[in-house]
């Protein structure tokens, strides 16, 4: 298309490189627009792994672009000269996929990705060039007022780009999408991991056939070297069907930063003579300590087995409840808010083998207990107490460590920051205390810990408030009043990627109880969407977005990869490990999610909640019996615990014991406020009276229940189990059906359900489950 020239920018004082088209191509109508095209996309762009572009224009006839000038090779030189290793590759694809994103959320196809077009800088930084043959998409609500479409982009049917890389859509002529730049990406890291295309043809006619009919070779085959799910990942990104391959290049990007890290890990080292040795030198040593033993105490030969007399880092902690000292019981919720969010961080810090949870915490509140039985009831070595001081827009932090075995004080310090600098006063208590308890925080926290922002006061407080209500009960009103502070933290301040985490949350939360999903779901997933890009280390933006991947777009892998990278980021987070435990319930792995689940209790000991979800993941294993002993010794702490009796009538129940059953479940009716309006109970209520013979019972109740969905919103998944009740199993399956085309949340449990048992075996069942894409077994 032109030439390329090296030149000085003498008013910056910079070299850069101007792009000139040739004359000939400048006086095309056609090339000049894809010129300018290409321009006013890359210039719309700011990313660190996309070709700048500092100005275009024409003078004198002569089209020019003003772009930075880099200095390296192309990727294809860099492949052709091997050596490229399986962790470069996907640190190299990675960075594509990050750029790729960034264009993709601006409506900018590439659709000519190739290692021509991606160029390594001599500092080690990925360039994606080349928007030429990029597609502008127009936002739909100007398409009406616009040119069509198709007088924007290339012809119908003309293809653009090269074959070698083009994704089966292209080839065929029809529109790309976003999903066709990463069935390019996929080719070159093929590629770059066995340098080879995975397509092959001696014409592009071949090659086009190729594409669209076979399968590549599997890199396994190839490259036996490549972990096998790197080789998942490209297997995935090379899908013939765009709705099969990676849903946005976020994802791939996550899903290759997960692999990196397991990539980049040392080689194991080889045996040496010393370890071939090693059997008869450890004969000699057992003796040496023997000798030892008889002449030195315990301490001492500690202290000489190991060459220090330093004491193991302490790699457990709680947080109690900060007092507050404002003297404005008003400002109870931004002390809690400031409580909540410090826990937060500490949970960051993967060398903590546990922080305890807010939850079990706070029933130390104004407690007299002692240090040291607080410690032993968590399990914790120290404790974390203090107050919190707020004066106009300056904000004082007390606080001071303390070991829970000797009640000493092992440090104590004060934070005085500006209301705006508060997350930086969250992250400078972590790294002081993880410091005082001899705690190494890797890199990456050390980078996440020490990038703090300032934040909007009123964003600050209006989204402490909104926690609050989310905190104050599963009610109506209560989330209505948390969605109504997080959108005023939003707009306080549009960049404050936590408020969408917990808007995202809120909207969520309706879907169980008081909307469809169809009505909330679509602007959670956006907001959870909107917090990552803002924030991409923020653990509760990926926890809540796997959800949303999991319970809305029914996407197990991408959920599973937010997940993963949730607790990667926030290995101490209650809130994701039991999020993630239900989502292992929903794909069958059943002893998964218990040792999950298992992990929340023990960060979160004392209050009911995670304990009362054990024993559901308990039930739904089919390992009743620890559930039945687990809920019962809740109940004997907590006697009016709704939830546990709940879930004991439906082990009782999943157990065969119809009786008992029955009397837990009219036990937690005796308990709840109003039985007869709660449409779970109602439903549950009319499975076990039809289970048990009592059909006249079960009809009244399943009259009611049809009367309730009249009324407000009844999951049609809750209508399905009471018609599996009474043995009506036509209507049970067309509301199964209904369940699934209104994406209730609840028809997710199916695959593991004992309720619908009865079903399994169905036709329209297994067609259903099929639909849903659940994974196999």
């Amino acid at each position: 298309m032109g030439v390329v020239y090296r030149a000085h920018d003498e008013r910056l004082d910079r070299d850069v490189a101007i792009k000139v088209l040739h004359e000939s191509v400048a006086q095309d109508v056609d090339r000049l627009a894809r010129f300018e095209r290409e321009a006013r996309a890359v210039a719309k762009l700011d990313h660190p792994n996309i070709l700048a572009i500092h100005d275009f224009g024409t003078e004198e006839s002569v089209a020019y672009a003003v772009t930075e000038l880099l200095e390296g090779e192309s990727l294809r030189e860099v492949i052709a000269g091997g050596g490229l290793t399986t962790s470069k590759a996907v640190e190299y694809a990675r960075a594509i996929s990050e750029g790729l994103a960034a264009a993709h959320d601006k409506g900018i196809t590439h659709r000519d990705l190739k290692p021509e077009n991606v160029f390594l800088t001599r500092d080690g930084r990925i360039k994606i060039l080349d928007f030429g043959l990029a597609k502008l998409r127009l936002p739909e609500q100007d398409l009406a007022k616009e040119t069509p479409t198709a007088t924007l982009e290339t012809a119908p049917g003309k293809l653009v780009g090269t074959v070698v890389y083009m994704a089966p859509e292209q080839v065929q002529g029809k529109p790309a999408d976003h999903r066709s730049d990463i069935f390019a990406l996929g080719v070159v890291l093929y590629e770059m991991l066995t340098g080879r295309r995975p397509f092959g043809g001696s014409t592009t006619v071949e090659t086009a056939a190729a594409i669209l009919k076979e399968d590549p070779e599997p890199i396994s085959a190839v490259s036996p070297t490549v972990p096998s799910g790197l080789a998942t990942v490209v297997a995935k990104c090379l899908e013939k069907r765009p709705e099969d391959r990676f849903s946005s290049a976020h994802d791939l990007s996550l899903t290759l930063g997960a692999i990196d890290s397991e990539a980049s890990a040392p080689p194991l080292p080889q045996p040496s003579m010393l370890q071939r040795r090693w059997p008869h030198i450890l004969a000699v040593v057992i003796a040496a300590v023997i000798g030892l033993l008889v002449i030195l105490p315990p301490e001492a030969l500690v202290e000489w087995l190991t060459g220090t007399t330093e004491t193991p880092p302490i790699r457990s902690i709680a947080l109690l409840p900060l007092e507050n000292l404002t003297g404005d019981p008003e400002q109870a919720y931004f002390v809690d808010g400031l409580h909540e969010e410090l826990i937060a961080t500490f949970a960051q810090i993967s060398a903590f083998d546990k922080v305890i949870a807010r939850t079990s915490v706070m029933g130390f509140r104004d407690s007299d207990t002692p240090i040291r039985e607080i410690g032993e009831l968590l399990g914790v070595e120290v404790v974390l107490e203090g107050s919190v001081r707020r004066s106009g827009d300056t904000v004082r932090a007390t606080l001071q460590l303390v070991d829970v075995r000797t009640e000493e004080n092992l440090w104590a310090d004060r934070f005085d920051r500006e209301l705006t600098d508060i997350l930086a006063l969250q992250s400078d208590v972590a790294r002081a205390v993880a410091d005082q308890v001899s705690l190494a925080l890797t890199p990456d926290e050390e980078r996440r810990l020490g990038t703090t922002r300032t934040v909007d006061e009123e964003a600050y407080e209006a989204y402490l408030k909104g926690y609050q209500f989310l905190r104050s009960g599963l009610t109506l009103q209560n989330f209505m009043e948390a969605i109504r502070s997080f959108e005023r933290a939003i707009e306080s301040d549009p960049t404050y990627a936590p408020a969408y985490v917990g808007l995202s949350r809120a909207l969520d939360s309706l879907t169980t109880r008081y909307r469809p999903p169809t009505e909330v779901l679509p602007r959670a997933h956006a907001a959870a969407l909107r917090a990552l890009e803002l924030d991409a280390d923020l653990a509760e933006g990926h926890a809540q977005l796997g959800h949303i991947r999991f319970v809305w777009e029914w996407d197990w892998k991408g959920a599973e990869a937010e997940f993963r990278r949730a607790l990667q980021l926030s290995p101490n987070s209650v809130d994701s490990l039991s999020s993630y435990a239900t989502f292992l319930v929903c794909m069958g792995r059943l002893e998964e999610a218990v040792a999950t689940q298992q992990r929340a209790v023990q960060l979160d000991p004392v209050s009911p909640g995670p304990l009362r979800r054990l024993g559901w993941v308990y039930g739904y294993a089919r390992r009743h019996d620890d559930a039945i002993e687990h809920l019962l010794n809740i109940i004997k702490l907590h006697p009016e615990d709704l939830v546990a009796h709940f879930y004991l009538s439906w082990n009782y129940w999943g157990k065969g014991l119809r009786t008992e059953a029955l009397a837990a479940l009219e036990q937690a009716g005796e308990i709840h406020p109003a039985p007869e309006d709660d449409p779970f109970y109602v439903a549950v209520l009319t499975l076990f009276r039809g289970e048990a013979g009592r059909s006249r019972e079960a009809a009244e109740t399943l009259q009611h229940l049809l009367e309730l969905r009249r009324q407000t919103y009844v999951p049609p998944w809750l209508l399905a189990v009471a018609y599996t009740g009474i043995g009506d199993k036509d209507r049970a399956i067309e509301w199964l059906e209904r369940a699934y085309e209104a994406r209730d949340v609840h028809l997710l449990v199916s695959m593991t359900n004992p309720a619908l048992d009865p079903l399994r075996d169905d036709p329209r069942f297994k067609d259903l489950v099929r639909r849903m894409n659940f994974p196999e077994k």
